[in-house]
Order: structure tokens, then C-alpha cells, then sequence
């Protein structure tokens, strides 16, 4: 992976990408919490799913209507594996999460201020995006995984 781009997809972006998408779902399996990262480093996926007049009610549709942002989607996976591994590190030693039985669980009495705008814009387009990713990661972590043509 290029050297700016680690720099720029750094363990802040990760956990705020993880920590983003927690907030609608409390509970997730780490494998599929893998799988978020590389959805909001990649800037045409991320004004897709920040755009507040889009739906996104699948990862099939999503991949049907925008297939250009999928061609590399294993590449940026692999590339920001450890990047995503030490954000969630990063988030069980700041007590913002729990892990248990491969089960993330947001703590709901965390005080981190996800929202707070000294994070910066980039943080304030993952957290629009969200709620989109979210919608897409309710389906089960296998078929995201095969739709998304991770190999494992």
C-alpha cells in the first residue's frame, strides 16, 4: 500500500469508521467489522453513502449500481487489515467497546464525542455514510464476504 494512503487511512479514520457503524448495530461479529474500513477509505464509496437521498437496501444493489467501486474492494481490504485490527485493539483499550466470543459490543456508556467537529470533515462524512454502511452490513458476514470477492 502506498505509504500516504496508511497515512491517510490511519487508526483515528478506523476507529471512527468502526465506532460509526457500532452505534446503529451495538453488536457485531469481528470479522464483518473488517469489512468497514475499506468501504469509507474509498472516496467514491463513501459520497455514495453519505448522500442523504440514497437508500442503500443491499450490498448486491449497491454493487449492481456503483461496480466500478468494488473492482479493488479485496486489494483495499488486505491493505487495511492491520489498520482496522489496531483500531479495534485501539477501542477495547479506550473502553469504548467490549470484545467477547468474536462479538464487538459497544459500550453505551462511553463518552467519546463521535460527533464532535474538531475530528475533522472526513470523520463528518464516515459518520453520514453510516447509516447507510450499517443497512448493508445486516446481511449475513459470509455472503458479504463472497459478494465482496474477499479471498480467503
Amino acid at each position: 500500500m502506498n505509504k500516504n494512503l496508511t497515512i491517510y487511512n490511519n487508526e483515528l479514520i478506523g476507529l471512527i469508521s468502526i465506532l460509526s457503524v457500532l452505534n446503529y448495530h451495538k453488536k457485531m461479529n469481528i470479522g464483518k467489522s473488517m469489512l468497514i474500513l475499506p468501504f469509507f477509505s474509498h472516496n467514491n464509496t463513501l459520497k455514495v453513502l453519505k448522500r442523504k437521498n440514497i437508500k442503500v437496501r443491499s450490498l448486491e444493489e449497491f454493487i449492481i449500481k456503483y461496480p466500478s467501486n468494488f473492482s479493488n474492494y479485496n486489494e483495499r481490504f488486505y491493505s487495511l487489515l492491520p489498520v482496522s485490527i489496531n483500531s479495534i485493539i485501539l477501542l477495547n483499550r479506550m473502553k469504548l467497546i467490549s470484545i467477547k466470543d468474536g462479538e464487538i459490543l459497544l459500550k453505551e456508556d462511553n463518552v467519546f464525542e463521535i460527533e464532535n467537529k474538531s475530528l475533522g470533515n472526513r470523520a463528518k462524512e464516515i459518520i453520514l455514510g453510516a447509516e447507510n454502511l450499517s443497512q448493508i452490513l445486516m446481511e449475513d458476514t459470509k455472503n458479504l464476504y463472497l459478494q465482496l470477492r474477499v479471498e480467503l
